[in-house]
Protein backbone atom coordinates (compact mmCIF):
# COMPACT_ATOMS: atom_id res chain seq x y z
CA UNK A 1 0.00 0.00 0.00
CA UNK A 2 1.34 3.52 -1.04
CA UNK A 3 1.07 5.66 2.19
CA UNK A 4 -0.73 8.03 1.38
CA UNK A 5 -1.43 10.39 4.45
CA UNK A 6 -2.34 11.11 7.98
CA UNK A 7 -4.19 8.10 9.49
CA UNK A 8 -7.47 8.37 11.68
CA UNK A 9 -7.36 6.67 13.33
CA UNK A 10 -6.84 4.98 15.53
CA UNK A 11 -8.41 3.04 16.04
CA UNK A 12 -8.04 3.59 16.22
CA UNK A 13 -9.00 2.76 15.01
CA UNK A 14 -10.87 3.22 11.62
CA UNK A 15 -9.48 5.51 9.50
CA UNK A 16 -8.52 8.45 6.71
CA UNK A 17 -5.34 9.73 5.66
CA UNK A 18 -5.59 13.12 4.40
CA UNK A 19 -2.97 14.57 1.46
CA UNK A 20 -0.78 16.20 2.87
CA UNK A 21 2.57 15.38 4.26
CA UNK A 22 3.68 16.23 7.89
CA UNK A 23 5.63 18.84 6.62
CA UNK A 24 3.17 21.24 4.78
CA UNK A 25 -0.12 20.90 6.74
CA UNK A 26 -2.11 23.63 6.79
CA UNK A 27 -3.02 24.92 9.76
CA UNK A 28 -0.91 22.54 11.36
CA UNK A 29 0.71 23.24 15.17
CA UNK A 30 3.41 22.32 14.11
CA UNK A 31 3.81 23.40 10.66
CA UNK A 32 6.94 25.32 10.74
CA UNK A 33 8.88 22.54 12.04
CA UNK A 34 10.81 19.70 10.26
CA UNK A 35 10.29 16.03 10.56
CA UNK A 36 13.21 15.79 12.46
CA UNK A 37 12.90 18.26 14.77
CA UNK A 38 9.69 16.69 15.55
CA UNK A 39 9.59 15.34 19.22
CA UNK A 40 7.54 12.18 20.16
CA UNK A 41 4.68 14.27 21.58
CA UNK A 42 4.69 16.51 19.03
CA UNK A 43 3.78 13.39 16.72
CA UNK A 44 0.67 12.03 18.74
CA UNK A 45 -0.42 16.14 19.00
CA UNK A 46 -0.35 15.46 14.63
CA UNK A 47 -1.82 12.57 14.66
CA UNK A 48 -4.86 13.84 16.79
CA UNK A 49 -5.05 16.93 15.30
CA UNK A 50 -5.57 14.92 11.89
CA UNK A 51 -8.97 13.69 13.37
CA UNK A 52 -10.22 18.07 12.78
CA UNK A 53 -9.73 17.41 8.60
CA UNK A 54 -12.78 15.53 7.75
CA UNK A 55 -16.38 15.52 7.59
CA UNK A 56 -18.04 12.30 5.79
CA UNK A 57 -19.28 9.19 6.67
CA UNK A 58 -17.98 5.70 5.82
CA UNK A 59 -20.11 2.11 5.41
CA UNK A 60 -17.59 -0.25 7.45
CA UNK A 61 -17.81 -3.22 9.83
CA UNK A 62 -16.06 -5.19 12.45
CA UNK A 63 -15.35 -9.29 11.30
CA UNK A 64 -14.38 -12.25 13.63
CA UNK A 65 -14.60 -15.19 11.50
CA UNK A 66 -17.99 -15.34 9.72
CA UNK A 67 -19.38 -13.10 12.38
CA UNK A 68 -19.83 -9.67 10.93
CA UNK A 69 -21.52 -5.95 13.22
CA UNK A 70 -21.46 -3.46 10.26
CA UNK A 71 -21.51 0.39 11.53
CA UNK A 72 -20.92 3.69 10.02
CA UNK A 73 -17.83 5.52 10.89
CA UNK A 74 -18.38 9.38 10.88
CA UNK A 75 -15.70 11.72 10.73
CA UNK A 76 -16.47 15.01 12.23
CA UNK A 77 -14.50 18.39 12.77
CA UNK A 78 -14.95 17.49 16.61
CA UNK A 79 -15.69 13.91 16.97
CA UNK A 80 -15.60 10.72 15.38
CA UNK A 81 -18.92 9.16 15.65
CA UNK A 82 -18.77 4.41 15.69
CA UNK A 83 -22.80 3.95 14.90
CA UNK A 84 -24.14 0.73 15.52
CA UNK A 85 -27.24 -0.71 15.05
CA UNK A 86 -27.92 -0.57 19.24
CA UNK A 87 -25.62 1.69 20.18
CA UNK A 88 -23.50 4.79 19.10
CA UNK A 89 -19.85 5.49 20.45
CA UNK A 90 -18.71 9.21 20.09
CA UNK A 91 -14.99 10.14 20.68
CA UNK A 92 -14.89 14.17 21.37
CA UNK A 93 -11.60 15.34 19.87
CA UNK A 94 -12.46 19.02 20.33
CA UNK A 95 -9.86 19.19 23.09
CA UNK A 96 -6.73 18.06 24.14
CA UNK A 97 -8.30 15.35 26.13
CA UNK A 98 -10.45 12.18 25.02
CA UNK A 99 -14.14 12.08 25.97
CA UNK A 100 -15.48 8.58 25.15
CA UNK A 101 -19.58 8.47 25.49
CA UNK A 102 -21.86 5.98 24.72
CA UNK A 103 -25.33 6.54 23.47
CA UNK A 104 -28.13 4.31 24.06
CA UNK A 105 -31.32 4.77 22.95
CA UNK A 106 -31.87 8.25 24.22
CA UNK A 107 -28.91 7.88 26.71
CA UNK A 108 -26.03 9.38 26.65
CA UNK A 109 -23.40 8.44 29.30
CA UNK A 110 -19.39 8.94 29.49
CA UNK A 111 -17.84 5.04 29.10
CA UNK A 112 -16.99 4.48 32.87
CA UNK A 113 -12.62 3.45 33.23
CA UNK A 114 -14.08 -0.01 34.49
CA UNK A 115 -15.18 -0.47 31.28
CA UNK A 116 -12.52 0.05 29.10
CA UNK A 117 -11.67 -3.27 28.55
CA UNK A 118 -15.14 -4.42 27.39
CA UNK A 119 -15.28 -5.92 23.77
CA UNK A 120 -17.46 -4.12 21.10
CA UNK A 121 -20.14 -6.56 20.08
CA UNK A 122 -18.21 -9.81 21.24
CA UNK A 123 -15.08 -8.56 18.45
CA UNK A 124 -11.50 -8.17 19.76
CA UNK A 125 -11.90 -3.82 19.89
CA UNK A 126 -12.29 -2.92 22.72
CA UNK A 127 -13.72 0.63 24.24
CA UNK A 128 -10.15 1.53 25.24
CA UNK A 129 -9.09 0.56 21.53
CA UNK A 130 -11.72 3.02 20.20
CA UNK A 131 -10.78 5.98 22.83
CA UNK A 132 -7.12 5.40 21.46
CA UNK A 133 -6.31 7.16 25.31
CA UNK A 134 -2.66 6.31 24.64
CA UNK A 135 -2.43 9.56 22.11
CA UNK A 136 -2.93 11.66 24.97
CA UNK A 137 -0.65 10.28 27.54
CA UNK A 138 2.52 12.27 28.55
CA UNK A 139 5.81 11.46 28.35
CA UNK A 140 5.81 9.46 24.81
CA UNK A 141 9.16 8.69 23.88
CA UNK A 142 10.51 7.91 20.14
CA UNK A 143 12.95 4.41 20.77
CA UNK A 144 14.32 4.22 17.42
CA UNK A 145 13.06 4.45 13.72
CA UNK A 146 11.93 0.96 12.03
CA UNK A 147 10.95 -0.12 8.55
CA UNK A 148 7.66 -1.18 8.06
CA UNK A 149 5.94 -2.41 4.71
CA UNK A 150 8.59 -0.67 2.69
CA UNK A 151 8.03 2.77 4.83
CA UNK A 152 10.41 4.66 7.52
CA UNK A 153 8.75 4.73 10.91
CA UNK A 154 9.05 6.26 14.04
CA UNK A 155 7.90 4.00 16.78
CA UNK A 156 6.73 5.88 19.39
CA UNK A 157 6.57 4.18 23.09
CA UNK A 158 3.41 5.45 25.84
CA UNK A 159 3.00 4.90 29.43
CA UNK A 160 -0.02 4.39 31.03
CA UNK A 161 0.27 7.23 33.53
CA UNK A 162 -3.32 6.59 35.45
CA UNK A 163 -3.39 2.58 35.15
CA UNK A 164 -6.67 2.39 34.19
CA UNK A 165 -7.56 0.35 31.35
CA UNK A 166 -5.75 -3.03 29.64
CA UNK A 167 -2.60 -1.44 28.48
CA UNK A 168 0.44 -0.31 31.00
CA UNK A 169 2.58 0.44 27.43
CA UNK A 170 1.56 1.41 24.16
CA UNK A 171 3.94 0.70 20.94
CA UNK A 172 2.83 3.09 17.83
CA UNK A 173 4.76 2.78 14.68
CA UNK A 174 4.01 6.62 12.81
CA UNK A 175 5.10 6.92 9.04
CA UNK A 176 7.37 9.65 8.86
CA UNK A 177 6.41 10.70 5.23
CA UNK A 178 2.32 10.86 6.25
CA UNK A 179 2.02 10.66 9.93
CA UNK A 180 0.16 7.59 9.49
CA UNK A 181 -0.43 4.91 12.15
CA UNK A 182 0.62 1.61 10.68
CA UNK A 183 1.04 -0.63 13.30
CA UNK A 184 0.16 -0.60 17.40
CA UNK A 185 1.02 -3.30 20.45
CA UNK A 186 -0.08 -2.89 23.56
CA UNK A 187 1.27 -4.60 26.97
CA UNK A 188 0.04 -5.81 29.92
CA UNK A 189 1.32 -4.53 33.47
CA UNK A 190 4.02 -7.29 33.26
CA UNK A 191 4.99 -6.04 29.94
CA UNK A 192 3.72 -8.73 27.99
CA UNK A 193 2.05 -8.05 24.70
CA UNK A 194 -1.63 -8.32 24.71
CA UNK A 195 -3.19 -6.96 21.22
CA UNK A 196 -1.74 -6.02 17.92
CA UNK A 197 -3.27 -3.72 15.30
CA UNK A 198 -1.50 -3.82 11.80
CA UNK A 199 -2.84 -1.96 8.76
CA UNK A 200 -3.20 -4.47 5.88
CA UNK A 201 -4.98 -1.80 3.29
CA UNK A 202 -5.56 1.20 1.72
CA UNK A 203 -8.11 2.19 -0.80
CA UNK A 204 -9.17 5.65 -2.19
CA UNK A 205 -13.17 6.28 -1.28
CA UNK A 206 -13.85 9.75 -3.30
CA UNK A 207 -11.49 12.19 -2.00
CA UNK A 208 -10.01 10.92 1.00
CA UNK A 209 -7.66 7.51 1.24
CA UNK A 210 -9.00 5.23 3.53
CA UNK A 211 -7.30 2.10 5.73
CA UNK A 212 -9.62 0.05 4.45
CA UNK A 213 -8.60 -3.39 6.10
CA UNK A 214 -6.89 -3.38 9.57
CA UNK A 215 -6.42 -6.44 11.30
CA UNK A 216 -6.81 -5.98 15.87
CA UNK A 217 -5.37 -9.66 17.34
CA UNK A 218 -5.77 -10.57 20.73
CA UNK A 219 -2.30 -12.22 21.87
CA UNK A 220 -1.79 -14.60 24.86
CA UNK A 221 0.46 -13.08 27.38
CA UNK A 222 1.71 -15.98 28.25
CA UNK A 223 2.47 -17.76 25.13
CA UNK A 224 3.36 -14.84 22.76
CA UNK A 225 0.22 -17.00 20.63
CA UNK A 226 -3.05 -15.05 18.67
CA UNK A 227 -6.28 -15.96 20.69
CA UNK A 228 -8.32 -14.80 18.04
CA UNK A 229 -8.47 -11.94 15.19
CA UNK A 230 -10.82 -8.88 14.17
CA UNK A 231 -10.67 -7.50 10.99
CA UNK A 232 -11.65 -3.97 10.56
CA UNK A 233 -13.12 -3.08 7.30
CA UNK A 234 -14.10 0.23 5.66
CA UNK A 235 -16.63 -0.35 2.52
CA UNK A 236 -17.42 2.42 1.29
CA UNK A 237 -18.62 6.11 1.67
CA UNK A 238 -22.24 6.06 3.63
CA UNK A 239 -25.29 7.20 1.20
CA UNK A 240 -26.76 10.23 3.46
CA UNK A 241 -30.12 9.13 4.17
CA UNK A 242 -33.62 9.83 2.30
Amino acid sequence: MKAPSLLLPALALLLALPHATLRAQEGSPFGNKTIEQLTANDVLRLVRYSYTLYNQNFQARLRVRRFEEPFVLSLQPSSIRFIFKSQTIQLDTSGDQFILKENVGDVEAPVPPERYSERIAGTDVTFEDLSMRFLYWPSARILREETIKTRDTWLVRVRNPDGLGPYSTVDVWIDKGSGAMMQMWGYDAAGKRTKEFEVEKGKKIGDVWMISSMSVKTIDPQTGKKISDTSLEVLDEAKPEP
